[in-house]
């Protein structure tokens, strides 16, 4: 908007008090000034308000000219004052805050900013939501140095749930935090000064070396231990770690000892060679962490020795006295997220007697990485046990081989109406789809990321667990769309609801997880998929929110299938299912007059409640309002 009439009338305004207002009648530049205003005040009520006390300063009639000259100029400053701004000549450069303790300001309302900082300030448990939701609508508020100085604050707040919240995401700062992590930090401290050390090792790593050193000597039970437990990122700590270990006690010592699992010298190496062969499932309690070679082939070694001691061929685990059992549990621990070679060669003989354990620990360590050893480890015991390791290597395939090669090879475990069986595994048996479907279902399709992920919680961050995200980066084969909505194995047993799924069954969690909006062609079979899911076992307001997304227009009779599944109706999946069908309010009160019907005599409790809303909605109550 060109405001150069603006400052223009102002200008003319401040020459005619100087010069008299008496003489305002006679300037015809300040007439003209007024008269150029009119364009703005039709575009905006405060320029319509400025022209309309400019036009009454210039008026013959006007009686009090004095005033209304100085309450136009007010007015007109006040409006152009919120206008001005600064300008420099040259190139815009991004501020540099690595070094900024005060963090930056941010142009954010006070209104906003306001509950924050009350939360922050306040006591209690109430406070927990009002941050979290703030972060999560508003998470550019965080960035403002006020709200940054609480932050930190916080991390001693006497509500633990919220100290762990905010370390995240003073976490997720990096290493721009790191200058208002140290500031003030007092090794003496108490639980807020051992957040402190947490978060800037995790940050910062080897390179704050020399403050975890320095801090040390002063430093209180609760600090040192974190500060003892930072040396592990650097090797030339290995000497101090030793000598902590036999001067120190209590949880100091076993930071000590976790932190020496990480060194690659000689002296760490023997350390645990001899507590191995002392008390190898204690020793097992710190090593199973360590991601050294010498480590993975320790435990190894030590499962060399046990597996010598059987003949696992013919081997009975329920024949092994319980110490020897428990030892091998341990070991097999201990082995998780290690890939020597050594260590590698003993999991054909492991799974001779632990078979189960022997799968479930080698999927574990892979969903974290896919080293080579591992990967071929995987490979040759899918090939000699069969669909045991069926979900290792198909975790495998999909993150180094290509969409086509994965499909041709998995996609005959997928029974399927209207197609011939699929065949044999290695064992003669029925191939078993249970490792591809475990998969699977732990993947989606986010539209943010614009590809397939799997995201998993990780416990390894000192700071509180953390999800990790896995991007498939080669994709999956459009070709199992329609394979997985037509398969038999939709209502296996096996496959149990997921943690915070609102589908009754983890099939169909997993094919909701998979869908891809951008693909036209899915909608109708999605929606046919999860309409004729709804009939065969009752329908749940994730359903409807597919349905929806599928461009679906049948909702008629949904809601009375709810009654299908027992004889206790949860009434908020009912409320909540009223809220997402997209009907009238007169429509809705017919389904719930068709549930009440059906859910008629075997009903326990809730139908005074549906009878409640139906009349409500009759009347022309939205169904949000109930």
């Amino acid at each position: 908007m060109n405001l150069s009439v603006v400052y223009e009338l102002r200008d003319r305004l401040k020459t005619a008090a100087v010069a008299g207002t008496g003489l305002i009648g006679e300037d015809f530049r300040l007439k003209r000034a007024v008269e150029q205003m009119a364009p703005l005040a039709k575009a905006s009520p405060v320029f319509g308000k400025i022209c309309q006390m400019a036009q009454k300063a210039v008026a013959l009639e006007c009686e009090d000219r004095t005033a209304a000259v100085l309450d136009t100029m007010a007015l007109l400053d006040a409006v152009l004052c919120t206008q001005g701004g600064l300008l420099k000549e040259g190139e815009w450069q991004k501020i540099d805050v690595k070094d900024r303790q005060e963090g930056i300001p941010v142009n954010i309302p006070y209104s906003q900013l306001a509950p924050v900082l009350e939360a922050f300030r306040g006591t209690g448990s109430g406070r927990y939501a009002v941050i979290r939701d703030a972060h999560e609508e508003k998470p550019e508020i965080f960035g403002d140095f006020r709200i940054r100085h609480l932050m930190v604050k916080a991390l001693g707040d006497s509500y633990g749930d919220l100290a762990d919240m905010v370390a995240g995401w003073l976490l997720d700062e990096g290493q721009e935090i790191l200058p208002l992590l140290k500031q003030g930090f007092d090794p003496e401290g108490k639980r807020d000064m051992a957040r402190r050390a947490e978060l800037i090792s995790a940050i910062a790593g080897g390179e704050e070396n020399d403050f975890y050193v320095e801090a040390l000597p002063k430093a209180s039970k609760e600090v040192k231990e974190e500060l003892v437990r930072a040396l592990r990122h650097r090797e030339d700590n290995e000497k101090l770690l030793l000598d902590l270990v036999k001067s120190e006690k209590g949880k100091v010592k076993e930071a000590a000892l976790c932190a020496l699992t990480h060194m690659n010298g000689e002296g760490a190496r023997e350390f645990w060679r001899k507590q191995m062969e002392k008390k190898p499932g204690k020793a097992v309690d710190y090593l199973q962490d360590s991601r050294t070679q010498w480590a993975s082939d320790l435990i190894g070694e030590h499962l060399e020795q046990w597996l010598d001691t059987f003949d696992v061929s013919n081997l009975k685990l329920k024949e092994l006295k319980e110490e020897d059992r428990q030892l091998l549990y341990d070991l097999l621990r201990g082995a998780q997220r290690k890939s020597s070679p050594r260590l590698c060669a003993c999991y054909k003989r492991v799974c001779q007697v632990i078979p189960k354990e022997t799968a479930d620990n080698l999927w574990t360590s892979l969903m974290e990485e896919q080293p080579e050893n591992l990967c071929q480890t995987a490979e040759e015991l899918y090939r000699d046990y069969g669909d045991r390791f069926l979900q290792s290597v198909f975790w495998v395939d999909l993150l180094t081989k290509s969409p086509e090669a994965v499909y041709d090879r998995f996609s005959p475990y997928v029974r399927t109406a209207g197609l011939p069986d699929t065949g044999k595994d290695i064992g003669g048996k029925k191939k078993d789809p249970l490792g591809i479907y475990q998969v699977l279902m732990r993947l989606r399709y986010d539209e943010q990321e614009g590809g397939y992920v799997v995201y998993r919680e990780s416990w390894d961050s000192p700071i509180r667990f953390r999800t990790v995200i896995t991007r498939l980066e080669n994709g999956l084969d459009t070709r199992w769309y329609p394979l997985l909505l037509q398969s038999k194995d939709r209502f296996d047993t096996r496959l149990r609801r997921q943690v915070r799924s609102s589908y009754d069954n983890g099939y169909d969690a997993m094919v909701a997880g998979l869908f891809r909006p951008d693909m036209e062609e899915l909608k109708e079979a999605y929606g046919n998929y999860f309409y004729q899911g709804a009939r065969l076992r009752g329908t749940v307001a994730a359903d409807i929110r597919m349905l929806k997304r599928c461009g679906w227009k049948d909702y008629k009779g949904l809601l009375a299938l709810t009654g299908k599944k027992n004889d206790h109706i949860a009434t908020y999946e009912i409320r909540e299912l009223l809220a997402e069908l997209p009907m009238s309010s007169e429509e809705l009160a017919q389904e719930l007059d068709s549930l009440i019907r059906s859910y008629g005599k075997k009903a326990r409790i809730g139908v005074g409640v549906l009878e409640m809303w139906r009349d409500k909605l009759k009347n022309g109550i939205l169904a949000g309002d109930l």
